[in-house]
């Protein structure tokens, strides 16, 4: 039997890189309180870390696409569950 281990990818981030990551964060913020206690919180940070990671790094487009994943993502947790 082979047994195939992945080796976690170290991510190294320098000041610059989380002052694109916080503008992004504050950027998005909702407006609305209901999404606090969600996780939304959660779901645009882990958004706006994929899409940096993955190249973008415009702090504006960031908050936009960030948030709309996590949105999409608590309307889907929020079917599953029967709540919406």
């Amino acid at each position: 039997m082979i047994v195939s281990i992945q080796a976690e990818s170290s991510l190294i981030l320098t000041p610059r890189d989380f002052h694109i990551i916080d503008q992004a964060m504050r950027a998005a913020e909702p407006a609305e309180a209901v999404f606090s206690d969600d996780g939304h919180r959660e779901a645009v940070g882990k958004a706006v870390i994929r899409l940096y990671t993955s190249g973008m790094t415009d702090p504006g487009r960031l908050a936009e696409a960030a948030s709309t994943m996590a949105a999409t993502r608590l309307l889907d947790r929020r079917r599953w569950r029967g709540g919406a």
